[in-house]
């Protein structure tokens, strides 16, 4: 063996010659490891599942995110904030959700059956942001021109006297509906006026004319009817006669009990 080292050390470059007498004692240390057993450095997966609250501890705080640090994995809680995720003992979970404070939570080692039950409460966080003004004028120097060269034909006095014109007024006052509350004053109104004209009328003001009926008594084709009534003798006095009276009497079925 010696032999075969000293011929290849003259005919191999240095650095290929070096590697070759290493690999052999990388392999040697790489077969130290006995099979079968766990790696010292290797998770233990655990089931971790709980509800995210306010700080009250009662209100669910829903659709709160979770992940682990340093890592793409992780999962939403639902409307009633409950989540539930695969971990590994000694990852870091965040806790986010939006108006709260970010919240860290180590997993313990040691857990009895891979499950892990932890409730979070998340504290409620404040957030402010400057103010943004928004203008239709790109710098503050347009903006100025354009208010310097802007021209109001009336002043707020001329504005008012306008505004306030009768004639003006009266326009709106028939062209513009009527809201609710004018409608049900009208309909009042209209059922009071009915109510002073006696004779049992209908008041035919809801039929939308606008003009209540009056009684009969100011109208003369009714008085013509009365009188020709009277003068038939349709009001006469239909009394009868004592000898009707006594002949009906007599008439009378007498009935012994």
């Amino acid at each position: 063996m010696p032999n075969i080292y000293m011929k290849l050390k003259n005919f191999l470059p240095p650095f290929i010659f070096a590697l070759m007498i290493c690999l052999p004692v990388a392999s040697t240390f790489g077969q130290k490891a006995t099979p079968g057993k766990t790696a010292p450095d290797e998770k233990k997966l655990v089931q971790l599942s709980g509800v995210v609250t306010a700080p009250d501890g009662r209100s669910a705080i829903p659709f709160s995110t979770i992940h682990i640090s340093h890592t793409f994995r992780g999962t939403i809680a639902g409307m009633d904030g409950f989540y539930s995720m695969v971990v590994g003992e000694k990852d870091t979970v965040e806790f986010h959700a939006l108006g709260f404070k970010k919240l860290l939570f180590i997993v313990p080692t040691g857990n009895i059956d891979q499950k892990l039950t932890r409730n979070i409460s998340l504290e409620t966080d404040t957030l402010t942001e400057d103010p943004t003004i928004i203008t239709p004028y790109l710098t503050k120097e347009e903006f100025r021109q354009a208010f310097l060269s802007l021209k109001l034909k009336d002043d707020l006095t001329e504005r008012a006297k306008k505004n306030l014109d009768q004639e003006t007024l009266r326009d709106l006052y028939e062209t513009l509906a009527r809201d609710g509350q004018e409608n049900q004053l009208l309909t009042l109104q209209q059922i009071a006026s009915s109510s002073y004209y006696a004779g049992g009328q209908k008041n035919y003001a809801m039929l939308g004319n606008g003009i209540p009926i009056p009684t009969s008594l100011l109208n003369p084709f009714a008085w013509v009817e009365f009188l020709k009534a009277v003068k038939d003798g349709r009001y006469k006095n239909k009394h009868k006669t004592d000898k009707e009276k006594n002949k009906l009497k007599d008439n009378t079925n007498h009935y012994d009990y």
